[in-house]
């Protein structure tokens, strides 16, 4: 908490130092000060010094917003800046109150340098910087050359002097249509274009790529097969996620611009989420990212908020126990119609766990699900939804539940990964061509099918704010949850959020909440931003992808194979 407050008092503190450098270089310096400072200065050295002071007003700026944010590079950069304007301020006009303010922020900065860890994107920042010092430099060479050519300076001695001033002065800046002058201008307006580009190089973090290689896929399978526990753990598995191994376990992630979306609970030996959690917030840090945490059980909230964290619930997960269901009863009536009336059509249903390469079913699955991405742009889903349907030998475990026409043509499937102790539903594909009520038969099929196979529970997936869409008194909702189900209501064609609760509600499931974990209050709108980019209901900003990153195969994998086939990485 103190560093946080140290952050903020202190980027607070340069921005306003920085707009009070640019304010002073363009309002006109009092007269008697500039009387005295032109009977020992040349005028255009205190002209030159007002530009650059208001240049380097607009730096601390910038770099002040760095500074808040954490920025380790922004801080001590502002440190030179601002020793640098405290002279600026002094040769501009005698701005001694400007001096001392710049002099005492640089103190202050420096006294709390151990309040900034964030890291930023290096190799950027020092092209930027290169360009800048060449270009200065570049400028001084040819000044010095103009000097000696048209010998207006008495030896290099001499030339090396009136260049070095001349540069101090600014004496030359828009003042002569030579064309050294104008050359001069130039490499002046690279130096600072370049100085811009630099200031951002040091705000901006560290470009993630996406993806992970092939041993670290190895790696983190061992992990989800020996600890995972939550019906989510083997969406970690993920290809286009990346890895943070820590303490026995690991966390998915992906970064996009200045966020990493971590999906789901840290994956580890019991009680290893915070402290997994807690180094990869570290590592985070290091590189300038900001952490959110999206589909959290309520186990890890405890752990994730004592590291400063805030969690907001965004849905519920749908859970039903195999042993506690039945069709009997007046509640379960509609799904008995749905079962019924696929039987009279002639449409028949079928679990099948073992799908083997080159087969007529893994033919028939692949035909299904590529006439679904042919009529998507892209397929929603980060989190909770694995998005391949095979290629490593994990995938070999997926339990298919299948629905045939009558001329026994498949039309249908519903995929399931297995977790912990049961099952959790991953992709949902038709043709078009299926009678109404279908789905709910394929899965009271599947729910009769584990609890003959003594399955301890089966995950519907997750139903975003089914709290706040699939609610009958609404009178019950907060003024925050009201408002958010007035927005979500005008969306709802979109996410389709209250049609998934209504359809998760038909087999009478028990309700287990998901939520969003994030850092400051003023990054909720930003990382809700970026979850919403993840999971690919709005585009996300564009990625590269890791070299050498692992791919799914284009087919089936014998799941009882233990090393990685040779093709798996590229």
């Amino acid at each position: 908490m103190r560093a946080k407050t140290a952050r903020l008092t202190a980027g607070l503190t340069t921005i306003i130092a920085g707009a009070l450098s640019f304010i002073s270089a363009i309002t006109p310096d009092a007269p008697w000060r500039r009387e005295m400072l032109l009977s020992f200065e040349p005028g255009p050295a205190a002209g030159f010094a007002h530009l650059l002071a208001a240049v380097g007003g607009v730096g601390l700026v910038v770099l002040g917003w760095g500074i808040v944010r954490g920025r380790r590079r922004a801080a001590r950069t502002a440190i030179v800046v601002l020793v640098i304007l405290a002279a600026l301020h002094l040769v501009k006009g005698l701005d001694y109150e400007e001096s001392s303010v710049a002099l005492a922020l640089a103190v202050l900065l420096s006294a709390n340098r151990r309040a900034f860890k964030r890291g930023g994107e290096p190799r950027a920042g020092l092209i930027a910087g290169t360009v800048a010092v060449g270009a200065v430099a570049m400028a001084y060479t040819v000044d010095v050359a103009d000097l000696l050519m048209t010998e207006r300076a008495r030896g290099l001695g001499s030339a090396l002097r009136m260049a070095a001033d001349a540069m101090a002065r600014g004496a030359w800046w828009f003042r002569s249509g030579e064309p050294v002058a104008i050359v001069l201008d130039l490499l002046l307006i690279v130096c600072l274009a370049a100085a811009t580009v630099w200031l951002r190089a040091l705000l901006r973090p560290v470009q993630a790529r996406y993806g992970h290689t092939s041993e670290e896929h190895w790696r983190a399978a061992d992990i989800v097969a020996r600890h995972g526990a939550d019906s989510l753990d083997a969406f970690a598995l993920r290809e286009d996620k990346a890895f943070h191994f820590s303490h026995g376990g690991f966390l998915a992630y992906r970064t996009l611009r200045e966020t990493a979306v971590v999906a789901g609970d840290p994956v580890g030996p019991p009680g290893s989420g915070p402290a997994i959690a807690s180094d990869f917030m570290e590592f985070a840090s290091s590189r300038g990212w900001d952490v959110v945490f999206t589909g959290i059980s309520p186990a890890q909230l405890p752990g994730l908020r004592s590291l400063g964290m805030r969690a907001l619930c965004i849905g519920q997960e749908a859970v039903v126990q195999p042993d506690r269901f039945s069709l009997d009863g007046r509640p379960m009536r509609k799904v008995r119609q749905s079962v019924h009336r696929v039987q009279r059509r002639g449409w028949s249903v079928e679990v099948a766990e073992d799908v083997v390469p080159s087969g007529r079913l893994a033919d028939e699955i692949h035909r299904i699900e590529q006439a679904w991405r042919a009529e998507r742009k892209r397929v929603y889903g980060f989190a909770m939804c694995l998005g391949r349907l095979w290629g490593a030998p994990e995938d070999g475990r997926a339990v298919y539940v299948l629905g045939r026409d009558p001329a026994g043509d498949l039309q249908a499937f519903i995929r399931f990964v297995r977790c912990a102790d049961g099952l959790s539903l991953d992709s949902m594909r038709r043709s078009g061509c299926e009678p109404n009520g279908l789905y709910e038969a394929m899965i009271s099929s599947l729910l009769g099918w584990a609890a003959e196979s003594q399955l301890g529970l089966v995950s519907l997936n997750f139903a975003g704010f089914a709290h706040v869409m699939w609610c009958d008194d609404v009178s019950s909702l907060t003024r925050r949850e009201r408002a958010l189900r007035a927005v979500l209501t005008r969306a709802h064609g979109r996410f389709q959020l209250e049609r998934l609760a209504s359809f998760n509600q038909k087999f009478k499931p028990d309700w287990r909440p998901r939520y969003l974990v994030y850092g400051s209050r003023t990054h909720l709108p930003l990382a809700a931003l970026r979850v919403l980019q993840a999971e690919a209901y709005i585009r996300p900003p564009r990625g590269r992808a890791l070299e050498r990153r692992w791919q799914p195969l284009p087919h089936p994998v014998d799941a009882a194979l233990r090393l990685p086939p040779p093709q798996a990485s590229r």
